[in-house]
This record gives structure tokens, sequence and C-alpha cells, in this order.
């Protein structure tokens, strides 16, 4: 359902088995940054940006390099600044769209530059249903070459009941599957339905 919601709605294909389904969207970045980063792997982010994305960035051994947006432009993330602060070191840049805390929703022109930088590209897109004015667009139309987190806590308003996922390019998923089933066992399986109805119906 997840797929094909990703298809009807932006245009992507992406496998289910692409697909990791996590007990909220927490998990999924602990997950991905613990896999994806080796101690002094930089990732690019804006400032501001969500407060605990640092947190789950410095987990695993990595370093946070922080581009800065203005309230001039309505906190825009500017792919020109994640470019003049790309080292050998850079290994992700992590975008937020619609951004927490500003509400900025990155046009398919930022996210198109952003998704030619070279490093590996993390796109949350949970606000992705909340935008008022204009059209939402997924890094997945732009390039391959990215991970996806997303989740149920805030377009259909089930923040207590823990579910969200993580979509990874295929290299990766057996490595994160294993990760999840030996720290998470598994992801409750009524809240997986419910999900199920609210993509659907």
């Amino acid at each position: 359902a997840i797929a094909e919601h990703y298809h009807t709605r932006y245009g992507v294909t992406v496998s289910p088995e692409q697909i990791l389904v996590t007990a909220g969207t927490s998990p999924a970045m602990l997950l991905l940054f613990s896999t994806l980063l080796d101690p002094g792997d930089e990732v690019l982010l804006t400032d501001p940006r969500y407060a605990v994305y640092p947190n789950l960035i410095r987990y695993p051994g990595g370093e946070c390099v922080h581009a800065p947006t203005w309230e001039t432009d309505g906190f825009q993330c500017r792919p020109e600044e994640f470019a003049q602060r790309l080292t050998p070191r850079s290994k992700a840049v992590l975008i937020n769209s619609p951004a927490n805390p500003t509400g900025a929703v990155m046009t398919a022109e930022s996210l198109r530059a952003v998704g030619q930088l070279g490093p590996w590209i993390i796109s949350d897109e949970i606000y992705h249903g909340l935008t008022y004015e204009g059209a939402e667009h997924s890094i997945l139309e732009f390039t391959d070459h990215a991970f996806v987190l997303n989740g149920f806590s805030k377009a259909y308003a089930m923040t207590g009941w823990r579910l969200g996922y993580l979509i990874a390019p295929p290299g990766f998923v057996r490595a994160l599957q294993v990760a999840h089933g030996n720290f998470f066992i598994s992801t409750n399986e009524f809240v997986q339905w419910a999900a199920l109805a609210a993509l659907t119906e």
C-alpha cells in the first residue's frame, strides 16, 4: 500500500521490498544512521532543523554540518549552501520538507538540485499531507540515490500509535531488516491494519 501510495501521488516506482515498516519514524532514523554512517562521516542539514536529528547522527559517530536558512526567504533550503560545505567526508544530505520547525516547502527545482549534489540524500517527508500552498514533491521524483522517511503520525493524526517507514535503496534493505529484527523485533500488527485503512480509505 505504501508503494502504491508513492506511485499514485508522486509517480515514482518503489518496490515493496524496499520498504521497512517501523514503530515510528525515530527508530527508522536510528537504524538508517547506524547502518549508513561510519565514525567521522558528515551529514549536512539545515539550520534551523528538527532538534532530534543531531542526536541520531552523532549516535553512530557521525558529525553534523549545518547550512543556514534565512527568514527573509521563508527559511527556504538553499542547495548552494550544501554545495559550499561538501567535503570528502560528506556521506549524506538530510532534508525535511515541509520542514520542522519552519514549515518551509522545498520547490521541485531545489529538490532536483539537492539530488545532484553527490552524497546520499535522506528526505524526511513526515509532514507531507500538511501543505497548504503548492504541490509537495518527493525526493524520489528526482533521484534514486536517496532514502525516504515517512509515517502516519502527522497527516493521519496517529502520533501515539507509533508507525513509520523507511524507503531504502535495494543494497541497504537486508542490513536494515536484520538490525530492525534484532533491536525492535516487529511492529504492532493492529496499528499496521489501521495504517492500511488510512492509506486506502
